[in-house]
């Protein structure tokens, strides 16, 4: 009888399903957390912005579209590449989630199509354009957590190995110009002292 009253208090207690979320224990605190872990390891808001920028920009010539096709105007090719312009930025988008190793790559294209959208499509309003060029830089910029290093602790490139190299090679020449210098001033004063 113990068990039975125990079970119908839990039930009628209104903090039951709110400490289960803060403990994260559940179906919806272990989805919650498992979404939270997907999401940290890809460029998550740089992948977003651009699928919802392809959305905008994808949404203004479709508006137009149907009604130039029908009509047979000539504007009809240059709205279906904004179309499709914008179809290919909301594809940039879904994979810098799917792929996030190349999420610079994508990063890059995506941004170059939000700006070439400008042009088929008005950029969305200009709206979607810059939805695009945020999330673009968005995913250029996102480094996962295991390749953030402390700068003084990562090796250097190899441009900074060449600037090392070629910093040398200009000290070397230098020191051997100032020895050469000093030894022709030195038998200079030698020549104006005997003389």
């Amino acid at each position: 009888m113990a068990t039975q009253n125990s079970q119908n208090d839990s039930e009628t207690d209104p903090n039951r399903f709110e400490s289960r979320w803060k403990r994260g224990t559940g179906w919806i605190g272990s989805r919650w957390n498992r979404f939270n872990d997907w999401r940290t390891r890809r460029p998550f808001m740089g992948g977003v912005l651009l699928c919802l920028a392809g959305i905008l920009i994808t949404w203004v010539p479709m508006q137009i579209l149907p009604d130039l096709i029908f009509i047979g105007g000539e504007m009809a090719g240059f709205l279906t590449v904004g179309a499709l312009i914008g179809v290919f930025v909301f594809l940039t988008g879904v994979y810098a989630l799917y792929r996030p190793s190349k999420s610079h790559e994508i990063g890059v294209i995506g941004v170059v199509l939000s700006i070439f959208s400008l042009f088929g499509s008005l950029g969305g309003l200009f709206l979607g354009m810059l939805l695009g060029i945020l999330g673009g830089n968005l995913c250029i910029a996102w480094k996962p957590r295991d390749d953030v290093t402390d700068e003084s602790l990562a090796e250097p490139s190899k441009v900074d190995r060449a600037i090392a190299r070629l910093r040398d090679r200009v000290e070397r020449v230098v020191e051997k110009a100032n020895a050469r210098l000093r030894e022709s001033a030195e038998t200079n004063t030698q020549r104006s002292a005997d003389e």
